[in-house]
């Protein structure tokens, strides 16, 4: 599941003394940097941060560089990003660190980045040219690199800003760099042990990098750390459902299917001893038990866990009907017509 972007930060920044030119150059290629964002310019606005941050070392201009470089960076691309046309006026290709020149030829049109191949075959629009350039280009694995140091430089000063690490996050997982995202978080891991927040995304991050085993194992570290119940079964149910994901890929060996769909199972009876009344961990069994019948093809073993999973689907089905009754019977009376419902909602607070 992807996180929504986070609007960029636009709060003056927090300079000892503003009296230097550096200092004063670095303030005015922020606000540009701001406003080439907001027009969606992202490497001109990543070519104005890198030049602020040369001027004014500030944790805001590491966020804003951080996120327009996450623009710029392409979610699971492999090779070079082309990132501008190399001439003497461009500053995007000298101040974006590790930048090579390409050859390439695009279709090209003044002020436009999207820089499509093009040939005898794959003709350009009407108000763009089919031209052979020289381009600044950039590994996309390096982009999520650079994303990510930027991050690192603003949480160091926000280490409580917990979008901001999400969203570092999802760069190292968008990139593959899953090792890196787990290092990550293990270290926070360090300083809040048994931390049910920490563990579970550790649990989501192996699972990205199919490492279903040691998902289920952070998974069951979380239902032991948690004190709430609802937590417990809650992580329960997400071991039943990598199980009942994997198992439905259909990508793994007979044993690897037999393993996974008894620790599925054995975590979903633990979430039905802990909310009898939950239909949900007996519907999402009586799946697992079908899938572990297939494995065993015409056989006793076989017919027993499809008989099994029929009961478990009438005991779902039993539950859900009662949970709907339930919920009839405590249906709220209609609001009072008329009558003020929150007339002052909170506003989101944006920023560090």
């Amino acid at each position: 599941m992807r996180i929504a972007d986070r609007a960029i930060v636009f709060a003056a920044l927090l300079l000892v003394a503003a009296t230097g030119c550096d200092q004063l150059d670095g303030r005015s290629q922020n606000r540009k940097g701001n406003a080439a964002f907001r027009e969606t310019r992202f490497v001109d606005a990543v070519a104005h941060y890198q030049r602020a941050i040369k001027e004014v070392d500030d944790p805001t201009i590491h966020y804003n560089l951080a996120l327009a470089y996450s623009k710029v960076f392409k979610p699971g691309g492999e090779g070079d990003v082309l990132i501008d046309v190399a001439d003497d006026e461009n500053q995007a290709c000298k101040v974006i660190p590790g930048v090579k020149t390409v050859t390439k030829q695009i279709c090209f049109k003044q002020g436009d980045k999207h820089f499509l191949d093009c040939d005898d075959k794959n003709v350009c629009a009407s108000s763009f040219k089919c031209e052979k350039k020289e381009i600044c280009a950039l590994d996309d694995m390096k982009l999520a690199d650079l994303v990510a140091e930027h991050y690192t430089a603003w949480l160091k000063s926000h280490p409580a800003d917990a979008e901001t690490r999400a969203l570092m996050t999802q760069v190292w997982i968008d990139s593959s760099q899953y090792k890196k995202a787990i290092d990550f978080w293990e270290d926070l891991l360090k300083a809040k042990p048994n931390d049910p927040e920490i563990m579970g995304n550790l649990a989501g991050i192996n699972l990205k990098a199919n490492d279903w085993r040691k998902s289920i194992e952070w998974y069951i570290k979380v239902a032991t750390a948690s004190t709430e119940a609802s937590a417990k079964v809650a992580a329960y149910q997400f071991i039943g459902n990598v199980a009942w994901s994997k198992l439905n890929s259909k990508t793994l060996t007979r044993d690897e299917s037999v393993e996974l769909a008894d620790r599925g199972i054995g975590a979903l009876q633990k979430a039905s001893e802990l909310q009898p009344d939950n239909p949900k961990p007996f519907g999402l069994m009586a799946s697992i038990f079908n899938f572990r019948a297939q494995q065993d093809g015409v056989s006793w073993a076989a017919a027993i866990d499809r008989a099994t999973a029929l009961d478990l689907q009438h005991t779902s089905r039993v539950l859900n009907e009662k949970a709907k009754k339930a919920a009839g019977a405590s249906t709220p009376a209609p609001p009072v017509p008329g009558a003020a419902t929150n007339p002052n909602p909170a506003e989101k607070k944006v920023g560090g």
